[in-house]
């Protein structure tokens, strides 16, 4: 089995929470809402909004597509992967232990570090970075 490093995956899920919410800002901005105010951030994620495809380019980079309680962003160019868990903004800092390996996975800093790796494995170490306070779990 190999080790996970609980100090890159500290870094990883700061990186995954920073992306998160730097994607959120633009996707917001990009239909003209602020996802600071919790009205307008209700309007950008709700599927009755015909206004808001479900799916879409972000960027020349990224493109996003909503899907149950989650947005996801994915970088054509790097093939970067971030999950974005709605149910907390602005902060967006809910980590699911799979979507974080995904990211891990996809991310040029990190893809080494869990190489060989399931995400399962992944998840002690996350708690342990909860229970231990280096981390402030974000609840759903």
């Amino acid at each position: 089995m190999t080790k996970i490093n609980p100090e890159i995956v500290e870094k990883a899920i700061s990186d995954y929470r920073t992306d998160g919410r730097e994607l959120m800002i633009k996707l917001g901005k990009k239909f003209g809402f602020d996802i600071n105010e919790n009205d307008e951030y209700q309007q950008l994620i709700s599927r009755s909004n015909n206004n808001i495809p479900r799916k879409g380019q972000l960027t020349e980079r990224w493109n996003y597509r909503f899907h149950g309680t989650e947005c996801e962003f994915y970088n054509k160019k790097h093939q970067q992967s971030v999950e974005v868990v709605l149910t907390n903004p602005p902060v967006f800092g809910v980590i699911d232990v799979w979507f974080l390996m995904k990211y891990m996975e996809s991310t040029e800093l990190y893809k080494e570090c869990v190489e060989g790796i399931e995400w399962t494995e992944l998840k002690p170490v996350v708690e342990d970075l909860y229970s231990s306070g280096n981390v402030v779990e974000i609840k759903k």
